[in-house]
């Protein structure tokens, strides 16, 4: 583990957890978050939570989520004295927008193995994969499609009329 001096002194105070996606930052955020008695708030979350009211839509799309999810926990953590925040953060972005905050700033990078960060998030992908129900099965006719690679629209518009 290496460590640098923390920031400034303030009441407020934020633990930023960063690394790569699949590093263990969500794992590592909730225990210190139960260690600490602070609030977690994890764009991971937040992400899902648009996902689900606002759709997953195309790649343009979740990208615009994934950018409002930022904002999203950046003002959530305005608004707190302190927290665990967990997010994949942008380093073009995130340090002058964490600047903002006003508090004092305590990084914990999750730092491993790209393969090991790879396989983690193979195995989440994988898990997720294991435990999703499938369709929805709404009693009438179902069409399951294979989407791995260019779904043939007439034939499918065929069998659906």
């Amino acid at each position: 583990m290496t460590r640098q001096p923390a920031g400034c002194a303030s009441s407020r105070s934020f633990i930023i957890v960063s690394g790569l996606p699949g590093s263990g930052k969500s794992t590592l955020s909730t225990a210190l978050g139960d260690g600490l008695a602070m609030p977690v708030i994890s764009k991971d979350v937040i992400l899902e939570a648009l996902f689900d009211s606002l759709g997953v839509g195309d790649h343009a799309w979740r990208h615009r989520l994934s950018r409002s999810a930022d904002e999203i926990l950046l003002a959530v953590a305005a608004s707190a004295n302190r927290a665990v925040l967990d997010n994949w953060w942008h380093h073009d972005s995130a340090p002058d927008r964490l600047r903002q905050l006003n508090a004092r700033l305590i990084e914990v990078y999750c730092d491993c193995d790209v393969e090991v960060a790879c396989a983690r998030f193979r195995a989440r992908v994988d898990r997720i994969r294991k435990t999703f129900p499938g369709p929805l099965r709404l009693g009438g006719p179902l069409f399951v499609v294979d989407t791995t690679s260019t779904v043939d629209i007439s034939s499918l518009l065929g069998e659906i009329r």
